[in-house]
């Protein structure tokens, strides 16, 4: 049998203890695409992906990975996938091509094939000189490393958990780049906390809380089912408080400054709302700016957490 871009879960439980950190949750991700595993800390999501990646085995249910049982065929499981989970750290006292030609040699890749990624791959996220030792790099460098590690082999199968863990904002857009362009061929599931970076990047979203699966659903019905219910104005002038709660009373439940030009402005989310919002700031004052507050992500985000 040849390796499926397929991950399936099935009742997947693994507890400590009394402690389930991961209680029963049941998904299946099949072909190319990109999907987010969202939750608080402490939801499951490292717990899951460690058991997806032969780390730690399940208490009870199956998970299979490329069409392997994980825990029967864990080589034939493995064979085709790459993985970057926590925040794994490099020998300090290896240099750069040093520590990714560790991490071929584990995973079996040919030394040639190996070079030709520190030299292809490393170009496009900018890895640092391949001679520099570990130990001499900034995090968000070493995080760079780590990830050109998990693109090893061009695996069918790719766990990210936090890939833009301690990058700055230039380094977490060529980590979006190079997802946007491998989840065309390639299956692709990460978690973060970063939820603007999981609007650009993934096609769908399962959300994890207390160990239990609480939605999975495409990105795009996400936002439309959650709609986000705050909005940012930016007056022209400063205006009091008082005047913009009265300005739009009815409309607005909730009025909160945010500098002496800005107010952030909750309401129940519908559009007529929200157009009505934006006429009554006019008549205060003039109107520089008016944005949504927050993504419709992050409104899903809060909702589910509320409703657990």
């Amino acid at each position: 049998m040849s390796f499926q871009k397929k991950i399936e879960v099935t009742d997947a439980t693994k507890v400590y203890g009394k402690f389930k950190a991961v209680d029963s949750i049941n998904f299946t991700l099949e072909g190319d695409g990109a999907t987010a595993y969202l939750g608080p800390n402490g939801a499951g999501k490292t717990t899951s992906f460690k058991m997806m990646t032969g780390l730690i085995n399940p208490t009870d249910g199956v998970i299979t990975i490329g069409g392997y049982d994980i825990r029967r065929q864990r080589k034939q499981a493995l064979s085709g996938i790459g993985a970057l989970i926590e925040v794994p750290e490099p020998y300090a006292a290896l240099t750069v091509k040093d520590s990714i030609m560790f991490v071929g040699e584990l995973k079996g890749i040919h030394k040639k094939d190996v070079e030709d990624h520190i030299e292809t791959f490393g170009k496009r996220i900018k890895i640092p000189d391949i001679d520099r030792k570990i130990g001499t790099l900034s995090r968000g460098q070493r995080a760079r490393v780590v990830f050109a590690t998990a693109f090893l082999g061009d695996p069918g199968i790719i766990f990210l958990d936090e890939p833009t863990n301690g990058m700055d904002p230039a380094e977490r857009i060529i980590v979006r780049d190079v997802i946007l362009d491998y989840k065309k061929e390639h299956l692709i599931f990460m978690s973060s906390h970063l939820l603007q970076e999981v609007t650009d990047t993934c096609d769908d979203v399962i959300f994890i809380n207390k160990g239990k699966i609480t939605l999975k659903e495409s990105t795009e019905e996400v936002e439309r089912r959650y709609k986000a219910k705050s909005v940012r104005v930016e007056f022209a002038e400063e205006v009091k408080l008082q005047d913009v709660i009265s300005g739009l009373r009815g409309m607005a439940s909730e009025v909160t400054p945010e500098g002496k030009l800005e107010f952030r402005v909750a309401f129940d989310g519908t559009a007529s709302t929200r157009a009505n919002i934006l006429k009554g700031c006019m008549k205060i004052c003039d109107v520089l700016t008016f944005e949504d507050y927050g993504s419709s992500l992050e409104e899903a985000f809060v909702s589910l957490m509320k409703e657990d």
